[in-house]
């Protein structure tokens, strides 16, 4: 019979998540102290609050579009980007239409630098769940 010992703990110790278990993990958020919160990743001298992107959204059947329209928005619907806690798509009338990815969290500081985002719905459906794919562009400051 074997007797698990600290031979067997080292190796243990090496192996699973190397993060702190906090948000600060994620790319795009912010530490709590110091950093500038670039998340993970080297510079590419490209500023990715200038880029334009692609993204389904997440959420939509609990967001205040589909519970108020009983379906997705049409193609070619305009959003834009706010902040509630996490970052939304959002119709023109202020309806949240479903969420961003948490991989989009960094856009947060680029609209705290006076970024602001715009976009088209690509494509919709309701069934069998719903989606909703979005093509957004950045307003540079």
């Amino acid at each position: 019979m074997t007797i698990f010992g600290t031979q067997n703990a080292d190796l243990r110790d090496g192996m699973g998540s190397t993060g702190s278990g906090s948000f600060s993990d994620y790319p795009g958020s912010r530490p709590k102290e110091g950093g500038q919160g670039a998340g993970g990743g080297g510079a590419s001298g490209e500023d990715r609050c200038a880029r334009a992107f692609s993204c389904a959204l997440e959420e939509v059947e609990q967001c205040d579009y589909f519970s108020a329209n009983g379906g997705v928005p049409p193609a070619n619907m305009a959003l834009s980007i706010e902040q509630r806690g996490r970052l939304f798509a959002v119709d023109a009338g202020g309806q949240t239409v479903g969420a961003l990815p948490t991989g989009f969290n960094y856009l947060a500081d680029c609209m705290a630098a006076g970024f602001t985002y715009e976009g088209r719905v690509n494509s919709s459906r309701s069934a069998p769940v719903a989606s909703v794919s979005v093509d957004f562009a950045p307003r540079i400051p």
